[in-house]
């Protein structure tokens, strides 16, 4: 007779961090600098790995390690003969792929497998904690920063110590720890009263510093504190490529089916969430018809709903639920389309059982991106007096 309890007070690893790293593809490299860290997002890459035989070896590993809580003195021996089977260790010569030049270099070493074994550890659990978050945020609204149990810490970091900001202020989406090799600093989601009794801060401006990619050549800015490669969220990053994914595919499909797929999404669980704001981020709701596409700009017809307009519907237009955007689709493909001599924007009408209802679809400023700027329900009077100067280009039917 088995009298062991039907319970369990060890969870198991977060299921988030673990989808997360499983859900990264294989890219070989010969720098870390070989790719924007936003990419290490979405690509598992370790520096000198060019074969994907030693790659899928330590991404295997690092799977199992973050699913078993396989501690590293443990992985490190068994993955180390592994290594070395496949030639990956010590040092050797390498050609560069971006020179041509044959060089020395260090593959497989205990230090080098301490430093793959914490920076994916730690990158994979913030992601998962970011998606954890961003599903609670409605009951724990803040985030509170804190430092971690080093001995030492960078100045920049000790700084921002017990700085309690909303989840969804921007600050969070390149100050989310990790933030750096070696970063022990992490973040504990709190209640508003927990937030209130500290005292929620001022969103803080965030300097930069400027560094320099020797493999692209590229200048780009990054915060200071931060080290180089780490200056993301890497949950906020992987949902951002998720999102440009299936913009991506949506465009390139058939036009009727691709309707259908973007009317589906319209009426999703992550619409509702959106726009409740219990999830960040945008999702496709229709698909804008060829002809006013081109007019606009527009290098996509993949209409978004964002959770900047879910927020502005819920303070000043509570008409306009989640429920309703199921109709953005029919209203651009036979509503009546307004020109107002905007170049970056359209104004859509129709009237239904309900009222006259409009739209105002925007395009980005590199013309990357539509989105539904506003959304309400209006009189005729309103419409009248705030589209007289605008120019039929189609008339509803």
């Amino acid at each position: 007779m088995d009298d062991r309890p039907g319970y369990s007070f060890d969870p198991g690893p977060p299921p988030e961090a673990s989808a997360y790293f499983q859900n990264r593809g294989l890219r070989p490299s010969f720098s870390w600098e070989d790719f924007e860290p936003s990419e290490h997002a979405t690509a598992f890459t370790v520096a000198k790995a060019m074969n994907l035989d030693v790659l899928e070896a330590i991404q295997t590993s690092l799977q199992e390690a973050i699913d078993e809580g396989i501690p590293f003195q443990q992985w490190q021996r068994e993955l180390t003969p592994r290594l070395q089977a496949l030639g990956w260790w010590g040092r050797d010569e390498l050609t560069d792929p971006l020179t041509g030049e044959l060089r020395e270099v260090q593959l497989g070493s205990a230090r080098r497998l301490r430093t793959i074994y914490r920076a994916n550890l730690r990158t994979a659990r913030a992601a998962g904690q970011w998606d954890r978050i961003q599903r609670t945020k409605r009951s724990l609204p803040y985030l509170v920063y804190l430092l971690g149990p080093s001995i030492k810490h960078r100045p920049q970091h000790e700084a921002k110590e017990g700085l309690v900001l909303p989840v969804d202020d921007p600050f969070w989406a390149q100050w989310f720890p990790p933030n750096g090799w070696g970063c022990k600093c992490h973040v504990r989601q709190i209640t508003r009263r927990e937030a209130e009794s500290r005292g929620v801060s001022e969103s803080p401006n965030i300097p930069t510093r400027q560094v320099y990619n020797s493999r692209t050549g590229e200048l780009r800015q990054i915060p200071s504190g931060i080290d180089a490669g780490w200056e993301t969220n890497p949950g906020l990053t992987r949902q951002r490529h998720a999102e440009q994914l299936l913009a991506g595919r949506l465009d390139a499909a058939d036009p009727e089916i691709a309707r259908v797929a973007a009317r589906d999404m319209a009426t999703s669980w992550r619409v509702q969430r959106i726009h409740d704001g219990t999830a960040n981020g945008s999702v496709p709701i229709a698909m804008m018809p060829d002809e006013l596409a081109q007019a606009l700009g527009s290098n996509t017809r993949v209409v978004r709903y964002t959770d900047y307009t879910a927020a502005k519907s819920r303070r000043y237009h509570p008409e306009a639920t989640a429920q309703t955007l199921a109709h953005i689709d029919r209203m651009l493909h036979h509503g009546t389309i307004y020109d107002r001599g905007r170049p970056n924007s359209v104004f859509v009408t129709e009237r239904r059982d309900d009222g006259l209802w409009v739209a105002v679809i925007k395009v980005t400023q590199d013309a990357s991106e539509l989105f539904l700027s506003t959304y309400y329900r209006a009189s005729t009077r309103y419409v009248q007096r705030n589209l007289a100067e605008g120019v039929i280009v189609r008339a509803g039917n």
